[in-house]
Formats: structure tokens, sequence, C-alpha cells
């Protein structure tokens, strides 16, 4: 009973925190706001068509979207390449809506409102069965269903899908229908299914299938769970002499407000509305000292000389007075908040005058008087901090710039202290501290509290520099653990000049980012949960895992077949039955996964990664700079057996920043890497003859130099079978560093290509290869992984198949490959199918 009761809440908490933080998926396909060239396309069967004589069922869910061009192709379905049935729309006409065309002939079709619970912008359902059989076709919107009975699809049996734009020869199309698709499903005919495109991970233009990894070629994608990866510019507007900035996250509405009106920017469309004001102004204060009360419905304008709130009515278009005075704020980059408690407006912390303040202004709006509490015994004075509630009776507020004095001229620095406020006291509460980063930041005025309340988001940024970046990062609130994620968004910062902040739009499910400079506005979103490029990657590990399995499987059955073979072969013996011996064809073993090692180890194959040695995965340790730092060390090390300049360092690194300023990031870093590598053990950094290179010992393993090494050596000594498998074990984990881009990146994944392809080609006349079809297949197709239209490798690869006697895959294969020719270079693939298998 206890186990079901903690199983059945395992199941329970985590479909709630999966429905709290769902992630988006899909493709979108671009249509006719594009030119013909940059349209989408997402083909099923570029190793050859499905081979279904029974027929099949397609099923998928499809988002439609208004917008200019509502006529296109969702899908084409190629029989036996000459029977086309497509699902074609027009969403925008008044009549039909979608048809079901089978060559030249309409067979079923749909209006908007035959489709239960339908509308733009939702996901419906949609399925096509295939009844091949029974020469029948049934087609279903939400559940409407229709059949029609057509012999024309008798006997077919090798099916091509594509959706969106189609270069499948003699059925070209490039009206695509304004959509996005999700979930694509292939049952057989006894509704087995037997594919499933979720099109969530991918990589760059392939996805794979759930079920055995089969890969679907993109053209133009737009991939939509990439939108909690990289932030989207939502709008930049200028409004002059802005003097406050706040948001209503509950009606995704964000305020600009100005001595003349409130401009409010909705966080769905963009839009923005203009209220002029019809009486009164705000108090005429530069530093942002404005807020909106959800509990009113007001905005309410704030000085702290004055124990007036100036307050804005929407129903009347009119502040509650006008007061034109001006004075020098003296809370520069305070935060600022509405307590859920008793409503009175509270502000923290801040800075004027050459003072940072560890000061608490509350206004009070019974007794309409500020109260100020000083907490300079409980946190240090400071700026540019950030704050956002954790619940209704406690805050968290995180770092800043400020000093233990409060005096400007007296030691300030950076904080990356983390505290909990109780809102019925405003005691604080320290939970943490960073040790101090190679890169200074402070965070924006606010930080959002993750769902699950174990972490909380904000944006940081470099106030040393003018022309800096927000960055998003996720900080642990009970551990000192912080993650940067990738992508950034450009930010002029002045001081009193700028301004930046971040929340979360409830109805979006968005990040919004507003940033503001003098007069210039611009708005940022990313989707929530936001996740780095690996969560959405779709590597190969994906296709390896059922490599794994199949092969497992391959085995198995081997061994059954030989025991059957040999016992069946004793049996006729035995009856002294005369037969005639039988060829059989081997199998394609697949080359054997190496277990990787997980003490002082570093790989690069796949993906970064490195062990401790004790086995502990420190990858983590290795933020975007310091991996930069270190592979930058490591490969120039590898090269040139030298290392490289401090010069090229800065260069490289740290090119925005001045002499000086590049020097100290210089340093800290170094000093931040060798107490890392201190970790592995047998791996440092030195300085030898003004250059800085890495030095390892031999006790460390490192897959890149591993397969340098094999190439290399084999040049000189040869090669054994062996060794020829273990090489290819190595490079079977994936790419080269393949979420590490960068310009000086590209010039050693060129020549790591480069050489890896042409060892592997000159295998091929090696003696050990030359009469092993097993290893000149797993060279070829290593060699394309690196090269798709690599001709050597791609005739091998096809001969091999064809003797082999897996002739139709053979075909498929120079059917595929024929195709991508033809798309990439633009010409006819020139080698016919039997001159390539001779």
């Amino acid at each position: 009973m206890r186990f079901i009761v903690i199983l059945f809440s395992i199941i329970f908490y985590g479909l709630a925190a999966f429905c709290q933080d769902e992630v988006l998926s899909g493709l979108f396909f671009s249509s006719h706001e594009v030119i013909q060239e940059k349209r989408t396309s997402l083909y099923l069967t570029p190793s050859g068509a499905f081979k279904y004589p029974g027929g099949f069922s397609l099923e998928m869910e499809a988002n439609f979207r208004r917008g200019d061009g509502h006529y296109g192709y969702i899908f084409r379905i190629i029989g036996d390449d000459h029977t086309n049935i497509d699902l074609v729309s027009n969403l925008a006409t008044t009549s039909s809506n979608f048809w079901l065309v089978l060559k030249d002939k309409v067979l079923v079709s749909y209006k908007w409102a035959d489709v239960p619970n339908s509308s733009f912008d939702q996901w419906i359902k949609i399925k096509v069965d295939i009844d091949v059989r029974n020469s029948k076709l049934v087609v279903s919107f939400n559940g409407n269903k229709q059949e029609v009975v057509v012999p024309d699809i008798s006997g077919l049996k090798n099916f091509d899908v594509v959706f969106g734009a189609s270069k499948i020869n003699s059925f070209l199309n490039t009206d695509v229908c304004p959509m996005s698709l999700k979930n694509i499903r292939i049952f057989d005919a006894k509704n087995k299914l037997v594919s499933d495109w979720k099109l969530s991970k991918h990589s760059q233009s392939k996805v794979y299938d759930e079920i055995d990894a089969s890969e679907a070629i993109a053209e133009n994608p737009i991939w939509i769970i990439d939108k909690h990866v990289k932030w989207q510019k939502l709008k930049d507007f200028t409004i002059d002499s802005i003097q406050g900035v706040t948001k209503d996250e509950d009606s995704g509405r964000i305020f600009f407000i100005n001595n003349r009106a409130v401009y409010i920017l909705s966080t769905k469309t963009s839009a923005i509305d203009t209220i002029f004001f019809e009486g009164g102004k705000p108090y005429n204060a530069a530093g942002k000292q404005i807020i909106f009360n959800k509990y009113t419905n007001e905005l309410w304008s704030y000085n702290f000389n004055n124990t007036e709130i100036c307050k804005f009515s929407f129903a009347t278009n009119k502040w509650s007075f006008n007061d034109s005075t001006i004075k020098e704020p003296n809370f520069w980059h305070h935060n600022k908040f509405i307590s859920p408690i008793d409503s009175s407006l509270v502000t923290l912390f801040g800075y004027g005058h050459y003072i940072y303040k560890s000061i608490i202004n509350r206004f009070d709006t019974k007794s309409k008087v500020w109260s100020q509490t000083d907490r300079t015994d409980q946190i240090q004075p400071r700026y540019l901090a950030s704050a956002g509630f954790l619940n209704n009776r406690e805050m968290l507020v995180f770092g800043g710039y400020g000093s233990k004095t409060g005096r400007q001229e007296l030691s300030p620095e950076f904080y990356y202290d983390l505290y909990s406020v109780n809102l019925n006291d405003y005691s604080f509460k320290k939970l943490w501290t960073l040790d101090t980063p190679s890169t200074p930041f402070v965070p924006c005025e606010e930080l959002i509290p993750a769902k699950q309340s174990d972490s909380f988001y904000t944006l940081i940024y470099n106030r040393d520099n003018f022309a800096t970046y927000l960055h998003l990062a996720k900080f642990g609130i009970e551990k000192n653990v912080y993650q940067i994620y990738d992508d950034s968004i450009p930010y002029k910062f002045l001081d009193t000049q700028s301004w930046s902040s971040l929340f979360l739009d409830q109805k979006t499910s968005r990040l919004i980012a507003v940033t503001t400079n003098n007069s210039d506005v611009s708005l940022y979103s990313i989707a929530y949960p936001p996740l780095m490029p690996e969560d959405v990657y779709q590597s190969d590990s994906v296709v390896g895992k059922l490599q794994i399995e199949l092969t497992i499987l391959i085995l198995v059955g081997s061994l059954i077949f030989t025991l059957y073979f040999l016992i069946r072969r004793k049996k006729r013996k035995n009856k002294h039955v005369q037969f005639e011996e039988q060829i059989e064809h081997p199998n394609i073993v697949p080359i054997e996964l190496r277990e990787r090692k997980t003490i002082s180890s570093i790989y690069f194959m796949g993906g970064f990664q490195i062990y401790d040695r004790k086995g502990a995965n420190i990858t983590g340790s290795f933020p975007p700079t310091l991996k930069q730092l270190f592979l930058f060390l490591f490969l120039y090390s590898i090269k040139n057996g030298k290392g490289v300049s401090s010069a090229k360092l800065d260069e490289v690194l740290w090119f925005d920043k001045s002499g000086e300023s590049a020097r100290n990031n210089r340093n800290v870093n170094i000093s931040k890497l060798r107490t890392v590598l201190e970790e592995i053990g047998g791996v440092e950094v030195v300085n030898e003859n003004s250059l800085w290179k890495i030095k390892m010992n031999n006790l460390i393993f490192c897959d890149y130099t591993e397969i340098l090494h094999l190439i290399r050596q084999s040049k000189a000594s040869g090669i054994t079978e062996t060794e020829i498998i273990e090489l290819l074990a190595l490079l079977s984990f994936g790419e080269f560093l393949p979420n590490i881009q960068s310009e000086w990146m590209d010039a050693f994944k060129s020549q790591f290509a480069n050489e890896t392809i042409d060892r592997l080609s000159s295998l091929f006349i090696e003696n050990v290869v030359k009469g092993n079809l097993n290893l000149r297949y797993h060279l070829a197709e290593s060699i394309l992984v690196f090269d798709p239209l690599n001709d050597e490798a791609f005739s091998i690869k096809c001969s091999v198949l064809y003797h082999l006697g897996k002739k139709g895959t053979a075909k498929n294969f120079y059917d595929s490959f024929c195709r991508e020719y033809k798309h990439l270079l633009g010409v006819d693939y020139a080698v016919s199918f039997n001159d390539t298998i001779k």
C-alpha cells in the first residue's frame, strides 16, 4: 500500500510539474510570407519510401495561422512514384477550407464549421487512413470522419511523404500552408505505431522519430522549441522623457509614462495604446518612481519628499494632482513593490549623492506617512539589486553593487549574495554567497522565482561596460549554484540613463525583458521555461541508443538462427538427405560502442565533457568563458606544441575590453582554470617562453588526442583491424564539439574533418580492409558523417549493401543520395546505380 501511495505521489507531482512548465514543440512552416526558396519542407522518407503494401495511417497535430496566402499543401503522399494523395488548404475561403485530393480529383472537403472545437491558432488532430487492401481512404479532423472508396489506390506498396514544399520529381510545389505541425505518427495496417516524430528536439535540419530513429529532413525549418533557447525581439520604439516603466503581469500590460501620456503595450500583440493625460501629471522624478498597483488598478507616482501619492485613474485618464518640482533623486535604481500584506508602497536600497543605501522606505496608505528603516546591520548598502516575491510573506533579494560603509569612494564592490526578506518586519536573512565570478555582473531590477520555487531567474550584465549584454541566469535558492543561458540581449548601460527589468507574462508563458536607454525602448521575449541549446538538440546519442538495442537484437537473433541452422543441418545429415549448400549473406555487424572512461578524462566528440580524478563529471565547473579559454589553450597546444601568447588570448576572448581590463580578466580566468584543472589531476596551465599552453601527463584520457594519435601514427607504421575498429568507435560518439560555435573554432573543426576524411579514405586500399565488407561499410559511414556528398564513401557503402544481398536498401540509399546531391549542388548525380555498385 505504501508503495502505491509513493508511486501515485511521484506520478501526480511529476505531472503537475510538467503541466506547469510545458515546453513548446512543433515545426513552424514558412509560407507565402517569404520567397519560394525560403519556404519550409519536411521530408519523412529521405532514405527511401515507406513499404506498406496493406496501407498505413498518418496522424498529426496541426496549428493554422492567419496571414497572407492562406492556400497551400499540408502534405503530399506519393504512392509508387505515380499516385499523389494530397491534403490541401485554403484557410480564408467562405466555402471549403480543406480538401483531400487523389491525383487531380477532390475526394472529401471540410469547412471550418465541420471541424469541432477548431479555429486559427489552435491545435487540430488530423488523421488519414490509407487502406490499400479495401481501396478506401478515411480522413478525420478532430474526430469528424469522412470515408471514400477509391479503386486508384489498390496495389500501392511504396509511399513517399512530404509536408509543405515538395521537391519530389513530378510532384513539385512551393505553395505551403501557413501552419505548424507536431506529433507526426505512422501506423501500419494492423494499427501498430511504427514511427513517431515529436518535432521537439532536433538537429539543424534533421529530426529522428522516437521508435527506431528514422530520419526526416527539414528544409528552412523554424523549430518552435527554440523559442525556449533564443530571445526574440518583440519591439523597438522611442518615447521622449520617460519617467517610469511598470507592468501589470496578470493582464500582460507594460506601461511607459512620460509627462504627456501613458503608453500601454500589450505583450500578446506588441501593439501600443496611447492615453493622453486629461488632467494632472506624475511627479517629475528621474528615478523611475512609478508603479502599477494591481489592487486598485492605478498607476502610482511617488516622491520621497512628499506625503501624497499621485495616482492615475484609467477611468478618468487623470492624475490626482500636478507637482512639477524637480529634485535630484536620492534613491537611483531602487527596488519597489506593493506589499501583499497591507498594500503599502515599499522601496529597497538605492544610490544618491555618492552614497549607497540599505534603507527601506515604506509609505503607509492609511496614515500617509513615509517611514525609513536602515538595515545596514543586516545587509550591506547597495543599488542595482534584484528583488522578487517568493510568496505573500517573503521576498528574495539578490546581488547588487555598493560598499560596506555606503560611501562610494571607500572600496565599492559587486555583491553576489542572496537574502530572504520577511514582509512583516522587513528583516533580512542571508541564504548564501557565490564565489566571485571571473566576469563581474549585477542583476536587473526584478527576479522571478521558478514555479517549483527551488530557483529563480534574473538578467545579469557587466555594469563596467557601456556596450554590454544581458544574460538570463538561473540561481538556486537553497544552494549557491547558478547557470547562465547562452543567448544574450545587447544593452547600453550608462548608470542613471539606463534601466532593465524582467517579468513572467502569465498569459503567454514567456519571460519578457525590457530595456531603456534615455528615450530608446526595447522588448524581448523567451518562452518559459528557458532551455540551453543542448536541451533541445537531438544528438546522435538517441540514434546510438537505438543502435545498441538493435545490435543486441541482431546478435540474439543471429545466435538463435545459427543454433537452428546447425541443429537442422545435423538432422539432415543423420537422415542422409542430400541438399545444395546455401550461400548466406553476412550481416553488417555494428561497431561496438566502447564504454567511456570516467577517471581523469576529457571528451570532445558528441559534446564537451570532463571527469575528475574521482570519476565525477565536472563539466558544470566550466562556465562559457572558462570553457572557451580551456579549449583555446588546449587545441593550440595540440596544434603547434607551443601554445598562444597573452596578446592572442586577449584578441580572441576579451576583444571588447581595454588593455588593462583584458589583462585582469585573463589573469582571473587562468587562475580559475588552474583551480578547476587540479580536480582532474595531471593537467595544468603553464607559461613557457611567454606562451600559454596546456600540459597533460599520460594518465589523462582525451578522445580527441586519441583519434589524432591513431590517425597520424597509422600513416607511418600501418594500422591493424583492431585499431581501425577503435578509431571508428571513438568517432561514433558524435560530432566534434557540436555546441561550441565561434569563428576561431571553425578552423579547428575544418582541419579535424579534413584530416579524418583523408585518413579514413586512405584505409580503403589497406590489405586489412580490402576484403572486409563490414569495415568498408563502417569506414564509408564515418566519412559520410563529415562529408555527406563524398563520392567514394557513397559508392563503397552502396556497393557493400548490394553485395551483401541488401539490394533494395542499396537502391533506396542511392536514390536518397541522388536527391540530396541535386538539392545541394543543383545538378544531377552523373553515375548510374549499376556503375555505382560495380
